[in-house]
């Protein structure tokens, strides 16, 4: 099983969990994570300065054994300088000692435990490292200016080991302790986030569940959540007067139909087909309604549907134009007409001058209502084709709503399409043309979310730069493509360019020319570039000429070979 689908099991359980699980999970993570290696960044400090302790005492002992033996070695007195070895078993930690003379050969030596057979090294460099678990130092006996020997010292490393046993105890138990801690305390401060998201949660699944638009969340505070839940309520609000004012509105035509129908459907067997069609047109007129209040909910939760509601709107907002300004109400004074000459109908239609012209404007209210209908269902086809686009937003925006930063293996083009729906009504508002230049089929195993963010900012900036140029034709060109082994992914546009001096700049942190701008988005997009591996990179030939950022990621192994 490989590190990719060990990690990935885990997350799909977290990402089905209730939001105070989430919390308390990634405050028990985080805290413990940073603890573990506060720990470890200590305990290596302590090691590091616990050898070099280790070495300068020993070295102070080697010099001492040097100051005291280099009148043995002149006079060729082993058993002196054996005397001075043995001082050494004040030291517990000194496993062997020897002195050597001039020419390198054992001149005196000292064991810690005389039984064990020990075999000296031979003479070796002045100087100390450890070795085989433990710490060997050889130092210089000089005489009047002149090296008359060596001495050699080994000290085991009980010492350090014991420390780390130590550090050890210590650590395990100030992440039991920690851990206990940021538990409890996550438990007690996760209401604050999670309770007001499970209430809106709540009235959410009220609104879709029982298309109930009277219920109301309650705003537990001012901070982004109050706000979310403000701008939640104010689009009921809205949602709730639209659906009165077309259900009354629909109640009214209807009744109106009904008795009309009713009065001349012995005389005039048009009526009834006008009847027929009218209630058709009601009765999608509340099924698009519905679907466009549903959307303007959808809205506050997912930002990005927000383009397309603007069209929806549109539509919604001309069906409900002519439908009050239909022709429908020449039919009433038709019925009023009629009503007068209730009991000499026949000769009124026959005789009487306008009782003559009530079937041609019956007939011509007939055509009215036709062209009535025809375009009314043309606004409902293209709400219908939104609401679509905005099911498929919502989707591509459930799929990539997960625990970022496990690696899976996705195809770029993909990546690249799901950048461009992202940003599909911001770039058909604004009038700016799409081409795609896909030279290549690439695989890459990396994070896919980061991918995405950094993509969905490079197409905003490329509309952007359209939209500020003035100019009529503008255009986007995303390129893929194999780059010496790497997957080049390519965002150009025809817009207002990069002058040359802010080419060095532009990725900086708070640096932007756009008056709305807010100077970060270019730079987290090459930091996350950098943790992918890859790298993000601009050019323009200058103001005026367009722009080009490309992001180049490491391919997956099997593309390598391929390749």
């Amino acid at each position: 099983m490989n590190t990719a689908i060990a990690i990935r099991r885990p997350m799909h359980v977290l990402r089905d969990a209730p939001i105070r699980s989430k919390i308390i999970f990634i405050t028990l993570l985080t805290s413990g994570v940073a603890l573990l290696l506060t720990c470890l960044a200590f305990v290596t400090y302590e090691m590091v300065v616990f050898k070099t302790d280790m070495v300068d005492e020993l070295s102070s002992t080697a010099a001492m054994i040097a100051d005291n033996s280099s009148a043995a070695l002149a006079f060729s007195d082993p058993v002196s300088a054996a005397q001075t070895l043995k001082s050494l078993r004040a030291h517990s930690h000194i496993v062997e000692a020897a002195i050597y003379d001039a020419h390198g050969k054992v001149f005196a030596e000292y064991d810690r435990e005389p039984s064990l057979a020990f075999r000296l090294p031979a003479i070796e460099a002045d100087g100390q490292r450890f070795d085989g678990g433990g710490l060997k130092l050889f130092r210089a006996i000089n005489l009047a200016g002149e090296r008359v020997g060596t001495v050699f010292i080994l000290s085991d490393l009980e010492a350090m080991h014991a420390r780390l046993r130590q550090y050890a105890v210590i650590v395990i138990l100030v992440m039991a302790l920690a851990s206990i801690v940021t538990y409890l305390l996550a438990r007690w401060l996760q209401a604050e986030i999670s309770g007001p998201v499970s209430h809106l949660a709540g009235i959410m699944g009220a609104v879709a569940g029982r298309e109930d638009y009277s219920v109301r969340a309650t705003k537990q505070g001012e901070d982004e959540l109050g706000e979310l839940i403000e701008g939640f309520n104010h689009m009921l609000d809205q949602i709730q007067e639209r659906d009165s004012a077309l259900s009354e509105a629909h109640q009214t035509l209807e009744a109106r139909v009904q008795q009309r129908t009713s009065e001349l459907q012995s005389e005039i067997m048009e009526r009834e087909r006008a009847q027929t069609e009218l209630e058709g047109i009601h009765r999608q007129l509340l099924v698009a309604s519905r679907q466009a209040g549903m959307a303007e909910v959808a809205t506050n939760v997912l930002h990005n549907v927000g383009n397309v509601l603007n069209s929806v709107n549109v539509s919604a907002d001309l069906v409900v134009t002519r439908m009050q300004k239909s022709g429908a109400s020449g039919l009433e004074k038709v019925v009023a007409l009629l009503r007068a000459h209730d009991g000499d109908l026949g000769t009124f239609m026959t005789a009487d001058a306008r009782g003559k012209h009530v079937v041609p404007h019956l007939e011509n209210l007939a055509e009215h209502l036709m062209a009535e209908q025809t375009a009314i269902v043309q606004e409902l086809v293209s709400l219908h084709a939104n609401i679509d686009h905005i099911k498929d937003i919502v989707a591509m925006q459930q799929s990539y709503a997960k625990v970022t930063g496990v690696q899976e293996i996705v195809n770029v083009i993909d990546l690249v399409e799901d950048g461009l729906r992202l940003n599909a009504g911001a770039l058909v508002r604004h009038g700016v043309e799409v081409q795609r230049d896909f030279q290549a089929q690439l695989v890459v195993n990396l994070d896919k979310h980061k991918i995405l963010q950094i993509l969905v900012n490079l197409v905003r900036n490329a509309k952007y730069a359209c939209e500020e140029s003035g100019r009529s034709d503008r255009r986007i060109t995303l390129r893929v493509a194999n780059l010496d082994g790497r997957a080049a992914i390519s965002v150009m546009d025809n817009g207002v360019g990069i002058a040359p001096e802010n080419l060095t700049r532009i990725f900086n942190h708070g640096f932007t020319t756009r008056a709305a701008g807010h100077g970060f988005g270019l730079h987290s997009a090459a930091l996350a570039a950098r943790e992918l591996g890859g790298s993000l990179i601009a050019h323009s030939d200058g103001p005026g000429l367009g722009a080009k950022f490309t992001l180049e990621l490491p391919l997956h192994s099997a593309e390598l070979l391929d390749a």
